[in-house]
This record gives C-alpha cells, structure tokens and sequence, in this order.
C-alpha cells in the first residue's frame, strides 16, 4: 500500500482523469481513486479539503494543458501565422496520442453537466479562439471573417478529437483545411 506522503496532488488528479476519460464524471469519487491508488482515503484527505477541490484542481490543469501550455509550444519559434497554426493542430494530435488524463472529450462531456466545468472549457476555448483570430490577422483576414475562421478551423480541431482514429483528419489533410481558411474571400 503506497502511504499518504508518497502520493501528490498531480497523482490523484491524474487517477480522476484516469476515471474521467473511463467512466465518466460520476466515475470521480475518493473510494474508486483510492481503490486504483491503494491507499485508503485519509490520503486523499491529505492533500485535498474536499472533492469540489479536487476537481477544481483538475479543471485548472487541463485549462493550462490545453491552452495556456499548447499555444506556448506552438508558438516556441518564429513562424508564419499558417505554421503556428499548423503546430497548434500537431500538439493537440501528439497529446492525444499520448492518451489518458487529459482526455479532452471526456472533459467536454462534464461539461455538459456541469456549468462550473463548462465555464472553465469556455474559457480555454476563448483562449484557443483568440490565438486562432491573432494568426488570421496576421495572415491578412480581418474583423468578422478572421474571427469566423477562427472559430471554424477550431471547430476542425474539436472535431479531431471527436473523430479519433478518422484517416482523413491527419495533419498533412488539416494543412490544406488551414491553407482553405486562411485564403481571403475563399
């Protein structure tokens, strides 16, 4: 049995996102976390009040994950706005290769019931869709049809992740989709 020190916050976030992307939200409790941790729940008292705190914590480290962090990566050297927007799309996908805690479906799906959650996706998709607008501008869009753009190249991008596995959403097929978005009064 692993002791309550041994474990960190970040591992019982990651076994709650491990539940998430399973089961489900309800999925998220202390008995089923510790039963897959094998400790008994004074740990997880340990390092959380309560499990709104846990899950508070969960919401923030995907928001900084999947948006603070990703543009940060795809914006790491000097590109055009179409490359760092390409790099956006490569990121997401190698993320979702790497699978489990960070299951953006299964997060999107908590939203969907729950309005806390739901306001902290908006914002990261806020944040997503500002980038988004900043690389259309700087490729020449503007007003309205930058933010429209945007708003449909990210809908691609959600749609990656809803269409796992889809042959035809690769990112070398995403680069034309892009260059489609990115071609004024196209």
């Amino acid at each position: 049995m692993v002791s309550k020190q041994s474990l960190t916050p970040d591992d019982w976030i990651n076994a709650a996102f491990r539940l998430l992307a399973d089961a489900g939200p309800k999925a998220i409790r202390v008995d089923l976390m510790c039963k897959a941790l094998g400790v008994t729940k004074g740990s997880f008292y340990w390092h959380f009040a309560d499990l709104g705190a846990l899950k508070a914590a969960m919401i923030e480290r995907w928001r900084q994950a999947a948006a603070r962090d990703l543009i940060a990566t795809a914006t790491q050297t000097e590109l055009s706005p179409r490359d760092l927007i390409i790099a956006l799309f490569e990121e997401v996908q190698k993320r979702r290769a790497r699978g489990g805690a960070l299951a953006e479906t299964a997060l999107r799906q908590w939203a969907g019931a729950d309005p806390s959650v739901l306001k902290l996706v908006r914002d990261a998709d806020n944040e997503r869709l500002a980038f988004l607008t900043t690389q259309m501008r700087a490729a020449g869009l503007t007003g309205g049809e930058a933010r429209s753009r945007a708003a449909f190249v990210y809908a691609a991008l959600i749609g990656m992740e809803q269409l796992a596995g889809e042959p035809a959403l690769t990112p070398s097929n995403m680069a034309g989709i892009i260059d489609a978005a990115l071609t004024p009064g196209g």
